[in-house]
């Protein structure tokens, strides 16, 4: 049976006295109202939604309703809220600028099935890494994270890998091992039940790295498991989507 084993990471402070003159304080309460919202979250109220993001219910109230007006929130008749038509839009939008996916998703569902275990796609979200397409095994059960989900960013196998593939950061040993490997491993990095393994990937020249992920409870993917048979499929199905690509 799937398990939900996963953690949300902090929404990101909004303490105005340390931002830019530039910033727009209504903006990013909006956003982050929205950001509140969770996989799995048939809806949320304004009480709920005041308390995930630290705001006042007054400010909540605000935001949703313009949120509401413009179609990003939709109102139930319960009067709480859910992500209206116009946040869909931007998620099929921001997709289709991720133009390897089509070529992804047959070799992504293959690995699954053969490992049994959760692969997804995860791209950097702050200090944080967001599961951005999962692809499940169909014969097996796997980790119940799903798309939207965020990890950490420093002790995920696939945010370190993202850190890793980033010449900007200092993540040496971390760097040295996917020259080595050409994949990283995370033996309950981020939660103790987890074990995962990640490749960087970089869907064209001078984007933002992203990474691949594939992962399962450690009860299920032991260490051995992962370094030697599932890391090395993981390394060598991007390489083939890389292939797929032109870019090798």
């Amino acid at each position: 049976m799937s398990e939900n084993i996963g953690t949300e990471s902090e929404l990101p402070d909004l303490n105005e006295d340390t931002r830019d003159r530039r910033f727009a304080s209504t903006l990013a309460k909006g956003l982050r109202v929205m950001q509140a919202f969770k996989p799995g979250d048939a809806s949320v109220g304004n009480r709920e939604l005041a308390r995930r993001t630290g705001m006042p219910p007054s400010t909540v109230a605000r935001m949703t309703f313009t949120l509401t007006s413009m179609g990003f929130l939709e109102q139930l008749p319960s009067e709480t809220y859910r992500l209206g038509p116009a946040v869909m839009a931007l998620g099929y939008t921001a997709r289709a600028n991720l133009s390897f996916l089509p070529m992804a998703e047959n070799i992504m569902q293959a690995l699954a099935d053969e490992v049994g275990a959760l692969v997804a796609l995860c791209m950097r979200d702050g200090d944080a890494v967001m599961l951005t397409r999962c692809w499940r095994p169909r014969d097996a059960s796997s980790l119940w994270l799903s798309e939207g989900h965020r990890l950490p960013l420093d002790s995920s196998a696939a945010g370190r890998a993202i850190l890793a593939a980033d010449p900007a950061t200092d993540a040496i040993s971390d760097r040295d091992q996917l020259e080595v490997k050409g994949f990283l491993t995370s033996f309950g990095g981020w939660n103790s039940a987890v074990n995962a393994c990640a490749v960087p990937f970089q869907s064209t020249p001078g984007t933002a790295p992203l990474a691949f992920l594939c992962g399962a409870n450690a009860a299920q993917l032991d260490g051995d498991t992962l370094e030697q048979t599932v890391g090395p499929k993981l390394r060598d199905t991007v390489q083939t989507l890389r292939l797929s690509v032109g870019q090798l």
